[in-house]
């Protein structure tokens, strides 16, 4: 152990993310240094980011009312996870589904970019912005295999009953947030039914609309869009493994339990630091090794 305190202690975090636990498996030594020293975007980010925006106004129904308050941003997101599983079901697609879960104890949450319907099953897709040369090598994918099997387990769980509203207020301490007058005065010209002016109705909603779910696919896609032109280049299809993930799970949740410190990445990898700006300032481990670390 390196201490009493787990990894989400030592990071000011209340929770763990999907991405969270796929980044361990690009860089766990630069998950970790994104917290301490903070995330700057690059033009590469925000294009990517662009580029999901445009796709998820195609068929995303947001509630237009800004929250003002933490318990507000809740009410939301189950506003529009509802309103996305609707859109799926009508539409045979969607687009930005906030799933929750728990592993290990630990709160996990994720944000899936799209699902489709396909002969009656609901098909996971994550799209991640490359450069059209990217070279899918196993240790560039690695990462979104990771969390796109984590997404299909997370909803699985929620559509199943294994994580029910019940878990979710617990470990949220659900009734002990308010929303804000200001948010509340906004529903209220909205002519909601009264059980879904309420953050606990408007929560129940939610998970009882996941549990109506059509089965979730096995096979899970994730999409490489260029960055340049918009254009999905290359497309991966990776079959659910239960076991496989879990063994991931094991390995990835000793650091946030305490028991070891950050890795970098092995030395095959070491390529990778040519790209992180934590590169030969926060972190130096292969720094003086610069034919390991050219690009691939």
């Amino acid at each position: 152990m390196i201490g009493r305190q787990t990894a989400l202690e030592r990071l000011h975090k209340s929770s763990i993310s999907a991405k969270d636990i796929a980044n361990q498996f690009w860089c766990e030594k630069q998950m970790e240094l994104y917290y301490t020293n903070g995330q700057k975007t690059t033009a590469q980010m925000d294009r990517g980011t662009q580029l999901h925006e445009t796709l998820q106004v195609e068929v995303f129904v947001p509630l237009t009312i800004e929250p003002a308050s933490y318990a507000d941003r809740v009410y939301k997101t189950a506003y529009e996870n509802v309103a996305a599983v609707n859109t799926l079901m009508e539409k045979s697609l969607a687009r930005e589904l906030r799933v929750y879960g728990s592993v290990n104890g630990y709160r996990l949450s994720g944000q899936i970019d799209e699902l489709q319907l396909r002969e009656g099953k609901v098909c996971i897709i994550e799209n991640k912005t490359t450069d059209a040369r990217r070279t899918l090598t196993s240790a560039y994918v690695l990462p979104h295999t990771v969390q796109v099997m984590l997404y299909k387990k997370t909803l699985d769980e929620m559509r199943s009953g294994a994580y029910t509203y019940d878990n979710y207020a617990v470990s949220n301490r659900i009734k002990e947030m308010k929303m804000s007058e200001q948010f509340m005065n906004g529903l209220r010209g909205m002519n909601l039914k009264d059980e879904y002016m309420s953050l606990e109705g408007m929560l129940k909603r939610m998970f009882e609309t996941m549990r109506g779910l059509p089965e979730i696919s096995d096979s899970l896609e994730i999409h490489y869009i260029d960055r340049n032109t918009g254009k999905v280049g290359n497309e991966l299809r990776v079959m659910y493994d239960k076991q496989l993930l879990g063994m991931q799970l094991v390995d990835a949740l000793k650091y946030w339990n305490g028991e070891r410190e950050a890795r970098p990445v092995p030395e095959e990898d070491a390529w990778k630091c040519r790209i992180c700006r934590f590169f030969g300032k926060e972190c130096t481990v292969w720094y003086n090794k610069g034919s390991n670390a050219s690009a691939r």
